[in-house]
């Protein structure tokens, strides 16, 4: 059998046991974790897996981490060890995604036959993800996010004249959505008076139509990209949950080709879920030491977490000058993940349109030859080559 066998136990000795039988049925083993709270910090999600998965001693513990495992590795059957027979407990654990169980110790001997069980589901259910992910990328649009995790780079600033740049052409049906859900920018950086904004969403969550969501957006004339504004009032950001931002995104998938989130730096429940839906991230940093290490530090912790990949990463240096102590080779040498473009440096040219609340861009037809403008364009292209629009 090619597809590994991960096993999560606690119980050393069950552990020993269970490595004993697969070697006897010839059943290559993958992970092996004694920590079963850790379980999902060191399943791959990258390869097929069957999940073996013994009661923990901290019973109360075992919904949460089948939670967590099917989060990372959502094709995974998992096959669960009971040592007690708590039918209200059982129940729940099918519901949060447990694939079959096998009562300890009277059923251990039925192991193969389960385990034959198991591999079909995990067949069934790769074959459902194919489709799933087939009919989703038919028409469906993609999802950029510029994040950082360190205040002051010029995320919203960025985000929102990309997207402004992209949708300028017309051929694609743009949209720029402000998760900064306490304290949004986009409002004020394109001086936008509008009532309505992500919250009016929450109530029909669940369902959104095209009508719905286009009822609530802003759309700039100018370029015809449209917005979805944050919340008026801070209060209102602690009401979204995780699993509603990606209803919210799958939704937008549906009615526009690109969706650009401008992302807040904290790592908290919103934004994870907004990165964790993302086809591409674009990490903004500054050409500083310390801005360096903070984005080494975050993106090991988010693939850590299974939130990025090794290719859906790119890196956007803002603020650019030749005269930064490390150059754009150093940063590369620093980092795995590809430089996909910068910023020159010239605050004083950008001030203006900032404090009018205007775009950097806006005439197609002018010419521009050097300078953050320049540099803007030179990103856009970028960022169409990389979701395929050249």
């Amino acid at each position: 059998m090619s597809v590994k066998v991960a096993i999560i136990s606690d119980d050393q000795r069950l552990t020993q046991r269970l490595v004993q039988m697969l070697g006897l049925l010839d059943v290559r083993v993958g992970e092996i974790v004694d920590r079963p709270r850790e379980a999902y910090l060191k399943i791959t999600s990258s390869e097929p897996r069957v999940i073996l998965f013994v009661e923990p001693e901290e019973d109360e513990s075992a919904e949460q981490i089948v939670k967590q495992m099917k989060k990372v590795n959502e094709t995974a059957p998992i096959l669960y060890f009971s040592k007690t027979n708590d039918f209200r407990k059982i129940r729940q654990l099918f519901r949060e995604g447990v694939s079959d169980l096998l009562q300890l110790p009277d059923e251990l001997e039925d192991l193969e036959k389960a385990l034959e069980k198991t591999l079909d589901r995990l067949q069934k259910n790769l074959h459902k993800a194919e489709k799933e992910k087939s009919s989703l990328r038919k028409g469906a649009g993609t999802i950029i996010s510029l994040y950082s995790g360190k205040g002051g780079t010029g995320t919203s600033l960025l985000s929102a004249n990309l997207a402004h740049t992209l949708a300028l052409d017309r051929s694609l049906n743009v949209l720029l959505v402000d998760l900064n859900l306490q304290f949004g920018a986009i409002h004020t950086l394109f001086n936008i008076n509008h009532s309505r904004h992500i919250g009016d969403l929450k109530p029909v969550i669940r369902e959104l139509t095209e009508s719905q969501v286009k009822n609530v957006i802003y759309r700039m004339e100018e370029s015809g990209l449209h917005i979805l504004l944050s919340p008026n009032s801070p209060e209102e950001a602690e009401q979204f949950k995780s699993e509603e931002i990606e209803m919210l995104l799958n939704a937008c998938r549906l009615y526009f080709d690109v969706i650009i989130l401008d992302i807040p730096k904290e790592l908290n429940e919103i934004s994870i879920s907004a990165l964790n839906g993302s086809d591409h991230i674009f990490y903004v940093v500054h050409l500083e030491r310390p801005a360096i290490v903070n984005m080494q530090s975050v993106l090991d912790l988010l693939e850590r977490y299974h939130v990025i990949k090794d290719d859906n990463v790119s890196v956007i240096v803002n603020r650019f000058n030749k005269q930064h102590d490390i150059s754009l080779t150093e940063l590369q040498k620093m980092t795995r993940f590809p430089v996909l473009g910068t910023v020159a440096d010239d605050f004083k040219l950008l001030q203006p349109y900032i404090n009018l609340g205007q775009p950097w861009y806006t005439d197609p037809k002018v010419k521009v030859k050097k300078g953050p403008v320049k540099s803007l364009l030179d990103l856009k292209n970028s960022t169409l080559a990389v979701i395929g629009g050249e």
